[in-house]
């Protein structure tokens, strides 16, 4: 599958090129080490994401060996759902423990991606509607969206990603708000800049 770790380097759309904008630079680690999705594959599935939701995020790791110790910690809310990645903001990393199919892993990867996204890259506004209108005010696309207003969004996040068309569906105020808020690149969605890299 690979022999060592991937330095990313997201393609560039015509406007981001012309700007400047769109340099990623992202490492992937492990991913290697497994056999059930091809490494390109996950590359392709990264360069779905818009470039100004992943500047900043530093590393994504495969680190099967820590799966034991995640599942350890399952969630309060749903005792029997055992851990198989987690965001770590301080560190700006995501660490992939488990899982079994190509499905699981583009579902996780999205959705740890969407806890970047609502933690460092979108604006508190943005934050403060998810939080008290739109997370309480409607249905969730799984039942592990159901723990908190921040799962919710991941999750939503990703569904916007690996099936929009089951999210406008199930539930039409959460996909136009991830097509107009989170997913639009306007200023005003996003938070204060230094240097180009999200706070």
């Amino acid at each position: 599958m690979g022999d060592g770790p991937r330095r990313f380097v997201k393609s560039r759309t015509p406007r981001e090129a012309a700007t400047g904008e769109g340099r990623i630079n992202l490492l992937l680690e492990g991913f290697w080490r497994q056999e059930i999705v091809p490494v390109h594959d996950i590359l392709r599935s990264i360069d779905l994401v818009p470039s100004f939701h992943l500047e900043g995020l530093r590393e994504i790791v495969y680190l099967p060996e820590f799966a034991q110790a995640a599942a350890a910690y399952p969630c309060p809310v749903m005792p029997h759902f055992e851990p198989k990645g987690e965001f770590v903001q301080r560190e700006r990393r995501i660490f992939v423990y488990a899982f079994d199919s190509p499905a699981l892993l583009f579902q996780m990867l999205y959705h740890e991606i969407g806890h970047y996204v609502f933690y460092l890259v979108v604006g508190s506004r943005v934050k403060k509607h998810w939080v008290t209108q739109l997370f309480p005010g409607s249905g969730c696309v799984t039942p592990y969206a159901s723990v908190n207003a921040q799962e919710d969004f991941a999750e939503t996040y990703a569904f916007y990603l690996r099936d929009p068309d089951f999210l406008e569906r199930e539930s039409p105020e959460k996909y136009a708000f991830m097509h107009n808020e989170v997913f639009s690149g306007r200023p005003g969605t996003l938070k204060e800049r230094a240097g180009g890299v999200p706070r």
